[in-house]
């Protein structure tokens, strides 16, 4: 087996890694004081064509694989994870359009998209709906004329309430099937559909500059043509997008045990007890090794499972362990920085301060680490 990366991605992953240390670094600073969307971070992004990575090249975009965008998500990860999850649900609703849009809204949305002058947004959580997605009461129905009246809420929507922010994917139940469960298709919804506001936004523990928030559908209509792939099938559809999804969680895993390594180690090497830097003790040495192993290891089996991908491989219970390692084994590293850190962990102005906040939402993002495991025992037969 082959583990040599191309030339091009090579020069990708060393063309982020510079924009992520020297364009969002600061940004990641100003968006922990201000929790304002990085609007000009995001246009010299986009400029760079990352808006459109998985966008062929004959609507705007770069038209490059999975691979080699989680081979960027991972260098943007260990930077800002704030960053590196807007641009994750961009792509993966852009990605939407690419395989279940028609012709005309390929053509409308899709070169917007690309050039990131539009910002996607998946709208599927509801209050009382999130790991049951079947359960959610968001309901979409043909009027007279054939288009879409919808009506209910959604919560915990990222990106969608930016200025930028269209096309939002809405997930809407559209009747019953065969077995009497309930029908969900996909819908497209413009900022200015008519009966569509922005509902309130969330002071969050993490993720600060990215926008999240209730959206409220109160008899919104939409055209017949907003239909997004095949009526009925939203769920299937969405849940298949979703592995990348989870690859993508998987991936800034490893990036996020990666910063706790990088934060811990230095501070160790400088932080001396006993006369001794931290990193003399064997205590502390063996939470730095457990970090290099966990890191490099969650980083190989996620080049494993994107490559799948890239290939056209299935790749649902590779994935869903991907997500459910690589997030479990952040949240043990940053326990651990924290700790090495002692006190000095518990003051906002040390960045291990805020990996330990944003592990935590690693474990419940692209579905939670309990559905993983539903899912990886349903693969084994379970």
């Amino acid at each position: 087996m082959d583990f040599e990366l191309t030339g091009e991605q090579l020069e990708i992953q060393r063309m982020v890694r510079d924009f992520a240390r020297n364009e969002v670094a600061p940004a990641q600073e100003q968006m922990d004081r201000d929790h304002e969307f990085p609007y000009a971070v995001w246009k010299k992004w986009s400029d760079l064509g990352m808006a459109g990575i998985l966008i062929s090249q004959e609507y705007g975009g770069s038209g490059l694989d999975s691979l080699t965008y989680i081979l960027a998500m991972e260098e943007m990860g260990t930077v800002s994870q704030t960053f590196a999850l807007i641009w994750q649900v961009h792509v993966m609703v852009a990605n939407m359009y690419v395989h279940l849009g028609t012709p005309e809204q390929k053509n409308k949305w899709l070169p917007a998209f690309a050039r990131g002058e539009k910002l996607g947004a998946f709208a599927l959580t509801e209050p009382g709906a999130g790991s049951d997605a079947g359960g959610l009461k968001t309901r979409a129905e043909r009027d007279a004329h054939g288009d879409w009246v919808i009506n209910g809420s959604k919560i915990f929507i990222s990106n969608a309430g930016t200025r930028i922010s269209d096309g939002t994917v809405l997930m809407a139940a559209t009747g019953e099937t065969e077995a009497k469960r309930k029908a969900i298709s996909c819908f497209i919804i413009p900022r200015d559909a008519p009966g569509y506001t922005l509902g309130q936004s969330f002071d969050k523990m993490a993720w600060h500059g990215m926008d999240n928030r209730e959206l409220v559908f109160n008899d919104c209509r939409v055209p017949a043509e907003n239909l997004l792939g095949k009526e009925g099938a939203g769920l299937r559809q969405a849940l298949t997008g979703l592995n990348l999804g989870r690859i993508v969680f998987g991936t800034l895993g490893a990036s996020l045990i990666q910063a706790c390594l990088d934060e811990a180690l230095a501070y160790a090497k400088d932080r001396r007890q006993f006369g001794k830097p931290l990193t003399d003790f064997q205590l502390t040495q063996a939470k730095l090794a457990d970090m290099a192993a966990h890191a490099e290891g969650v980083r190989r089996f996620a080049h494993y499972v994107a490559w799948m991908h890239a290939n056209g491989k299935d790749c649902h219970t590779e994935a869903a362990m991907l997500k459910l390692m690589g997030t479990r084994l952040a949240i043990e590293a940053a326990r651990e920085a924290y700790q090495i850190h002692g006190g000095y962990g518990f003051m906002h102005e040390f960045r291990v301060n805020r990996l330990y906040r944003e592990a935590q939402i690693l474990a419940i993002g692209e579905g939670t680490n309990e559905i993983q495991q539903l899912l990886i025992a349903r693969a084994l037969g379970c």
